[in-house]
């Protein structure tokens, strides 16, 4: 049965968001697949040539303080994704880089992409959202399921979109642990039928669909649209334009009701079975219990940020740039050893990518054979088709309320406020101590907090002795930090002045 259900056109909406965003950078006509056996060889020389133009790339960079992260299988994953056309391949690594020396940083850069090195604190209150999810089970045909849930997306959390765009970044260095994965791909399922318009970001869909569909080094197999919501014809045309070649004309979206759909998405090789619940499939998520297994995993230093690599002498030459490095325990096909994605491109806020060096002003990027897509260009479509009936969506217990304290004035108590010495302690702490979480330093500051220690309890179902939740705690000491730095900046500022 098809399912793709794509809608009549209606007038452009305004993309003001995105003014420069990335559209497929997939092989032109002339580019043919180069034998496997000759394309590491032929992607080297690509490589290099780029180097000689007087490219200055985080690609490069990377490459001068850890050359070991540029194995031989780091530079096939990207081969592999582009099906061996050494122009796209190299294309992508050089987007890679950027992209991931954008999000992370010089040095987040060069560290592996596992919660230790890749997450910052505050990127865990994103990550405990569930936003963004691997499935535990494949497809028919082998590929990973990445399930994405925009209306898990907290919109009044203090955490950043570059907080998000780092989560998609682990979740899918998480998918190419697997080697199978790596070699078949993996197949994007969004579920937006219970989200508010407020939860549709453009900035996260635009830089996010670039992340997944123009920089991973992991084979994009096929797109669902499950349940639109009513906002659906102001983020399709977005999604689409931002899709890779071979994905954008074959998106599916499926409407109608559960049974429908599960009907539809089952002749795509993808049985109820597969599918979680949400989408009225038989599959439970847990996805709190995922997270307590990927910290067993990684290490109980899982949210630290460890000491950055030291520095290593600039290249003499582009041959030694691109010279075959040897295999490391870092190699990037892993997500404990994934500092080897390439970029040239540069972006003031956003993802940016494109063959050399792109520039993007407050979205995603792309030049050099690709088209560039500013307000109003593309042409939406209006849905003729009623989306399926919503149905409750699964949201966290309620907190209990707080309980109120009369202080020795008689005034109400309110935890958390500028006055609460243990948030005050906390803060302290933390900027002193910038190697312990956000945890640690609230403890630290006479937080307690009842089954924290329980193993895969997430942080909005704990609470301290006031009934607040131990996420709604980490917001708190995260904006009272920056406050703080604020202030001591514009005081170092006026006594600079002065």
């Amino acid at each position: 049965m098809r399912a793709h259900a794509e809608t009549p056109p209606a007038e452009s909406p305004a993309l003001s968001d995105a003014e420069d965003m990335l559209t497929s950078r997939g092989p032109t006509p002339e580019q043919q697949p180069c034998d496997p056996v000759e394309a590491l060889d032929q992607l080297n020389i690509e490589l290099g040539k780029l180097r000689e133009a007087g490219s200055d790339s985080a690609l490069y960079r990377a490459h001068a303080l850890q050359p070991q992260l540029f194995d031989d299988a780091h530079k096939k994953s990207f081969l592999h994704t582009e099906n061996y056309v050494v122009k796209a391949a190299a294309d992508r690594m050089v987007a890679y880089w950027e992209a991931r020396a954008e999000l992370f940083g010089e040095e987040g850069m060069l560290r592996p992409m596992d919660k230790s090195g890749a997450l910052k604190d505050e990127d865990a209150l994103a990550l405990d959202r569930g936003v963004i999810q691997l499935l535990p089970q494949k497809d028919l045909d082998g590929h990973a399921l990445i399930f994405y849930d925009p209306s898990r997306h907290d919109t009044k959390s203090c955490y950043s979109n570059e907080s998000m765009l780092r989560v998609i970044w682990y979740i899918m260095h998480v998918a190419m642990e697997d080697p199978a994965t790596r070699d078949n791909g993996f197949v994007l399922i969004v579920y937006p039928k219970q989200c508010t318009p407020e939860q549709i970001d453009r900035d996260i869909i635009a830089k996010g669909s670039a992340i997944i569909g123009s920089v991973m080094p992991l084979p994009w197999r096929g797109f669902h649209i499950c349940h639109p919501c009513s906002s659906y014809n102001k983020y399709f045309p977005l999604v689409k334009m931002l899709s890779p070649t071979e994905i954008k004309d074959n998106i599916a979206v499926h409407f109608g009701t559960d049974e429908h759909v599960l009907q539809c998405m089952a002749s795509y090789s993808l049985p109820a079975d597969r599918l979680p619940k949400e989408l009225g499939g038989m599959e439970e998520l847990e996805y709190s219990k995922w997270i307590s297994d990927r910290k067993e995993a990684e290490g109980e230093d899982a949210l630290r940020v460890p000491t950055p690599p030291p520095a290593r002498a600039e290249p003499e030459s582009a041959d030694e740039v691109m010279e075959d490095a040897p295999t490391s325990p870092q190699g990037s096909v892993t997500v404990s050893s994934t500092a080897a994605r390439a970029g040239t491109a540069k972006a003031s806020s956003g993802v940016a990518a494109r063959s050399g060096t792109a520039k993007a002003s407050s979205g995603v990027a792309a030049r050099s054979g690709t088209a560039s897509l500013r307000s109003g260009t593309a042409s939406p479509r209006s849905s003729n088709a009623s989306p399926a009936s919503s149905s409750p969506s699964a949201t966290a217990p309620s907190p209990p309320a707080a309980p109120k304290s009369s202080s020795a004035a008689g005034k109400t108590r309110r935890p958390g406020r500028k006055g609460d010495a243990r948030m005050h302690r906390a803060v302290t702490v933390k900027i002193e101590n910038a190697d312990k979480s956000l945890v640690e330093a609230l403890q630290d500051g006479g937080f307690n907090f009842d089954g924290l220690n329980e193993k895969g309890r997430p942080h909005h179902e704990v609470f301290d002795q006031d009934g607040v939740s131990l996420m709604q705690r980490k917001n708190q000491l995260l904006r009272r930090i920056r406050v703080e730095k604020k202030k001591k900046k514009e005081e170092s500022e006026a006594k600079g002045d002065d």
